[in-house]
């Protein structure tokens, strides 16, 4: 899948005042520019799948704004006949959380699980391009750029003061020292051009 194919896909499934589809494209936009320098610094990558990756990784927001949003665009992308691209939906909710996990914070259900498991979901090691658009995702507010640690403090803010959001952030900000490794600098200071910690 391409990046028009991808937004043809957002354009199907969400209306012209949909928030989430401008997010999505602000993902997609620091997922390409992260992935475009840690090529550059002649790192095996892929930038478009990068790019397409941060363009579906909200694609279950079509069905609403809550948890399961993961599990809803994992389906959603599943019938449009999307098998690996698919995975960024339900992978970038899931932050490391086992599937066990999953059930019990109500991002899906006990038969979904199993569904899952029964049509060959494997854990597995995420792709660098997977990395890179879930960080991308973890960067980008609903009005722009962000720290992780804005992020997710408006996350509680806006959700409650739930464990598995410091656990999230936790897990983020592992990423984003994995993905500083790779692109030489701190991912925020590489979306802005700016010197300065994030």
């Amino acid at each position: 899948m391409n990046r028009e194919e991808a937004i043809a896909l957002l354009d199907k499934h969400s209306s012209a005042d949909s928030s989430w589809r401008d997010h999505c494209l602000q993902v997609s936009s620091a997922a390409r520019r992260l992935a475009d320098i840690i090529a550059k610094r002649g790192i095996a990558v892929d930038p478009e799948r990068a790019e397409v990756l941060g363009l579906l990784h909200d694609l279950g927001r079509s069905r609403g704004h809550t948890l399961r949003h993961g599990i809803e665009g994992y389906l959603l992308a599943r019938k449009e006949g999307l098998r690996e691209e698919a995975r960024i939906c339900l992978v970038h909710v899931l932050k490391g959380h086992s599937l066990e996990d999953a059930v019990a914070l109500g991002m899906l259900t006990e038969q979904e699980r199993t569904g899952l498991l029964r049509n060959g979901w494997q854990p597995r090691e995420l792709s660098l391009e997977e990395r890179i658009a879930i960080l991308a995702d973890a960067l980008s507010s609903d009005t722009g750029l962000s720290s992780i640690a804005e992020k997710y403090a408006n996350a509680r803010q806006r959700y409650g003061a739930h464990l598995h959001h410091y656990e999230d952030e936790a897990w983020v900000e592992r990423l984003a020292d994995e993905v500083a490794e790779l692109l030489g600098m701190r991912p925020y200071d590489a979306l802005t051009d700016t010197p300065g910690t994030e």
